[in-house]
């Protein structure tokens, strides 16, 4: 996700630091740079500082340390030009109740400076893009969960904006509206720059191709989706038997001699093993087909256990908290 030019980089933070009241680090040293058509999700638990980071990019907030690059140009709270090219939907995102969606849209789109020619159109296109057609003159106030999302879709578009920087967008939606709002991702995708903060690790996983891994206000991974996967341990596997159930059986005794295995249970002719941590998965399953042949059982099938991205996710977290310790006494020693 580095380029060689920081002026074609949508996105460059280096060091970023936020601390507040001069006692909580929300962010600490925080480095990005984020390419033209990327999509990046940016995953953490409750207070990893995503949200924190998110206000620091589109300048909300000040950093303490640090600095932010929009299309490469320094962001500040007074910079509005760089923040008229991005669409930002805060989580839970609020509307004044006595509107509706066009006098909304209408009100935002005239605070772009959108003229009227422009506008009208414009606003028309999105409502129906959003599907809120039908309750375009209903007032916000008796909106659902799902047309509220999606009303803070059509405003944080209005503008026309290359980037889009959007913080927990499925959050309480229910699974149909969730559905819609994955599929408007992907199509924005093709054309846009996107940031997507959530929860949801199945989201991140189906709709972004890059991802940034807070937690403690660290990041401890910046990369491709794919890159993040290749980091878990596969040490979960469900194997598919077929053959004489007491040769089975002893197969599975077999097995659980194995120094690599912490666990192997049997049911019937489904087989699940856990790995020790330490173990190397190549070899522990290699010993396994060995011995499964040698007890003349036949392999079905094999799958590894665990959604892949939440499972790289929890890995990570486990790890960085393992030498929390030795990383504070590394930076105290520097």
């Amino acid at each position: 996700m580095a380029a060689d030019q920081s002026a074609d980089l949508v996105i460059e933070t280096f060091k970023l630091t936020k601390i507040y009241q001069n006692r909580q680090i929300a962010l600490n040293d925080i480095t990005l740079r984020l390419e033209p058509g990327c999509v990046l999700g940016l995953l953490g638990s409750n207070g990893a500082g995503k949200t924190t980071l998110l206000r620091l990019l589109i300048g909300l907030h000040q950093p303490t340390a640090g600095w932010v690059k929009v299309f490469g140009k320094t962001m500040t709270p007074n910079a509005a030009e760089l923040r008229r090219r991005i669409g930002y939907i805060p989580t839970n995102p609020q509307f004044p109740k006595g509107m509706t969606p066009i006098t909304y849209l209408d009100y935002i789109a005239r605070l772009f400076g959108i003229p009227l020619g422009v506008r009208k159109p414009r606003l028309a296109s999105l409502i129906r893009a959003v599907d809120l057609l039908s309750a375009s003159g209903n007032p916000i106030s008796g909106f659902s969960n799902g047309m509220t999302a999606r009303l803070a879709v059509a405003a944080s578009l209005i503008n026309e904006p290359d980037l889009l920087i959007w913080d927990e967008p499925t959050h309480g939606l229910d699974p149909e509206a969730r559905r819609s709002m994955l599929e408007l991702i992907k199509t924005l995708s093709r054309e846009k720059t996107l940031i997507i903060s959530s929860h949801n690790l199945s989201d991140i996983d189906e709709v972004c191709n890059h991802a940034a891994v807070l937690s403690q206000g660290q990041m401890i991974y910046c990369g491709s989706l794919q890159d993040l996967k290749g980091k878990m341990r596969r040490n979960h596997f469900e194997i598919d038997l077929e053959g004489d159930q007491k040769a089975i059986t002893r197969a599975a005794v077999t097995v659980r001699a194995l120094s690599e295995y912490k666990t192997v249970t049997l049911k019937q002719r489904k087989m699940e093993i856990f790995l020790n941590e330490d173990a190397v998965a190549s070899t522990a399953l290699a010993n396994l087909f060995m011995t499964l042949t040698d007890a003349r059982v036949t392999l079905v099938g094999i799958r590894s256990i665990g959604q892949q991205t939440e499972q790289a996710f929890l890995d990570l977290v486990d790890q960085e908290e393992s030498r929390g310790f030795a990383r504070i006494y590394r930076q105290e020693a520097a």
